[in-house]
């Protein structure tokens, strides 16, 4: 195997691993309100309802890091290193990660139908399962309420539902190398003031 190809592989290992890494952050950030929606809002509303809304927050700030690690690979690619640069490698980046996070959803799913469901002669009790198909799935709760036809409370993420995070990862990768590439830089730290 050559030094370029060695390289390229550990190139794209790296940016698939950070990618992923931003997922989990990303799913920490989406379940971190769900304590609090619960114990403020309990008596007041459903828990569906503010979730939907906190995620909308956790799937801008899941975007605005994949913008950024995008970013900082194209910025990194305009160097002369020894590994393939092109256009489409923050799309390619982010749709290994999204799909490695969709196998894993998979196994999540097939765990949750088969040890997660709660039954009882009058009524099922799909929430427990819900949640357990939800947890990799968080930040994009708002997308399954509104894709929801069912009577739950809490959304179900099937296998093709499951899907979505592959080209949400890809676009917002893929935009911010491409920025990277271009030679814009972008930065969403707060700026310090001069004194």
């Amino acid at each position: 195997m050559s030094d370029w190809l060695r390289e390229t592989i550990k190139n794209h290992a790296k940016g698939t691993g950070r990618i992923l890494l931003i997922h989990l952050l990303a799913v920490a950030l989406g379940w971190a309100a769900y304590p609090l929606i619960l114990l403020l809002l309990a008596r007041y509303t459903t828990v569906d309802l503010p979730m939907a809304i906190f995620s909308v927050i956790a799937s801008l700030v899941y975007a605005a890091m994949l913008v950024s690690q995008g970013n900082e690979y194209g910025l990194r690619d305009g160097k002369p290193y020894n590994w393939a640069r092109y256009k489409a490698k923050g799309f390619v980046l982010g749709a290994a990660a999204g799909l490695v996070i969709f196998l894993a959803e998979l196994i999540v799913i097939a765990i949750a139908d088969r040890h997660f469901y709660v039954s009882h002669p009058q009524f099922d009790i799909a929430n427990v399962n819900s949640y357990i198909r939800m947890i990799l799935y968080v930040p994009f709760f708002w997308f399954y309420k509104l894709i929801h036809t069912g009577e739950a409370i809490i959304p179900r993420v099937n296998i093709l539902t499951s899907l979505f995070v592959i080209p949400f990862c890809s676009l917002f990768t893929g935009l911010g190398y491409l920025f990277g590439a271009a030679g814009v830089v972008v930065d969403f730290r707060p700026k310090k003031k001069k004194v």
